[in-house]
């Protein structure tokens, strides 16, 4: 297999070089369904490599707090709440981020912020970071950090988890198997899954937003808009899910993967089921933009909608599929294709989240990542393996890793 021959040509196991010193990781936002999944793997993982480590939840209300622990079956002494309010300002923000060893950035939507302001603070406490941010302004705004980070000697990394996150790295992976950076004429990024993928409101409220978004694609080295859910493609996504109908919506992977990767063509789809919410996510941009850009409205109707989308959810599953094909420049040959499906996407999105976060944790003698602030494309080969070993577990399709 794929990860058990990269291990016999001597990459270090990810147990033996992970610090053993206690661990102090903040999760802001997680209370939610991604923070949440994101504390359990942190626990698991962490306990399966016998690292100390001390779990906290930052968020605004002590309540959901509570209420998430015990779904997620962790003891009063295994987690901790932590009063955060990311708008409370810089030094509420300073002071959420002294003594930590890691920051865990989750608490979305991400769209319509522009200020990496946890990002920031974390830099200047000396603390690694790391967030699932799916919005391109802001995830820019980050990485003009990169500097700031690099000389504070902490290393931070952007858009990481599932998608953007695994899917970036899929993307590294397949421009490596055609050579390397510039080997690649076009990335085409699909993504599908089963209803909400379990998902909470604001998730769901974040999908509507995106229907708000123009969609930047590559063609031919320059940036282009596009209108978002059109230019449907069908992509197959592998054993137990089969052909799928994929549209146009906005991924941060798209920039940064083709300018990590010097790609010139690059483009990302996404869809659903059942079919009639394809439709639906179409016909809800006949909304008007003032109400479907509207972070507050959108949030409601997620709320409101939730009773309808948990029946569905329950009918079709939470499947969550990935797609990376990658074309080699000059028309040589046929596509590397990747692909990747986990059963449930609240679990495997939490999963992603804490094995990029383990990356960031590891010792200064063994570490894989430099300071700066990273798209999970730039990383290098070793970082790359090490999460997408943490990634695989339970996944039923893995496809196209050599």
């Amino acid at each position: 297999m794929a990860m058990l021959a990269l291990a016999a040509a001597g990459i270090a196991s990810s147990t033996a070089t992970i610090s053993p010193k206690m661990a102090n990781v903040l999760v802001v936002g997680g209370s939610g369904r991604v923070g949440g999944s994101t504390v359990r793997w942190l626990h698991k993982l962490a306990a399966r490599e016998n690292m100390p480590m001390r779990l906290a939840v930052g968020g605004r209300d002590p309540a959901a707090f509570e209420a998430n622990r015990q779904r997620l079956g962790l003891g009063r002494d295994d987690l901790q709440f932590e009063s955060v309010d990311l708008d409370g300002g810089d030094d509420a923000l300073a002071a959420a981020c002294s003594g930590r060893s890691l920051i865990v950035h989750t608490a979305g939507p991400f769209q319509q912020r522009e200020d990496p302001a946890l990002m920031r603070a974390a830099i200047a406490a000396g603390v690694p970071y790391c967030d699932v941010c799916d919005e391109l302004v802001l995830a820019r705004n980050a990485k003009a950090l990169s500097a700031s980070a690099a000389d504070a000697g902490v290393p931070c990394i952007v858009s990481c988890g599932i998608w953007p996150g695994v899917s970036a790295l899929m993307a590294a992976e397949a421009v490596a198997q055609l050579g390397g950076q510039g080997a690649c004429e076009r990335l085409e990024f699909s993504f599908f899954t089963a209803g909400t993928g379990g998902a909470g409101p604001t998730i769901v409220s974040a999908t509507f937003l995106l229907l708000a978004t123009e969609v930047i694609t590559y063609v031919d080295g320059v940036q282009v808009s596009k209108e978002p859910w059109t230019e449907r493609r069908v992509a197959d996504f592998g054993g137990g899910i089969g052909e799928r109908e994929c549209y146009l919506l906005d991924n941060p992977d798209v920039p940064t993967s083709a300018e990590a990767l010097g790609v010139a063509n690059a483009a990302s789809r996404f869809g659903t089921t059942p079919t009639f919410w394809n439709s639906l996510f179409g016909g809800m941009k006949a909304i008007p933009q003032s109400l479907l850009a509207d972070r507050g409205k959108m949030q409601g109707f997620a709320l409101f909608s939730m009773p309808i989308i948990r029946i569905v959810d329950a009918l079709v599953g939470a499947t969550n599929a990935m797609r990376v094909d990658a074309w080699p420049k000059g028309g040589g040959g046929p596509p590397v294709t990747i692909r990747v499906a986990h059963n449930d996407l609240e679990d495997c999105v939490g999963q992603a989240t804490a094995a990029f976060g383990l990356e960031l944790l590891r010792e200064t003698g063994t570490a894989t990542i430099e300071p700066g602030v990273w798209f999970p494309a730039e990383l290098q080969k070793l970082a790359r393996t090490n999460i997408l070993e943490k990634a695989r577990e339970g996944a039923f399709v893995w496809d196209g890793f050599v």
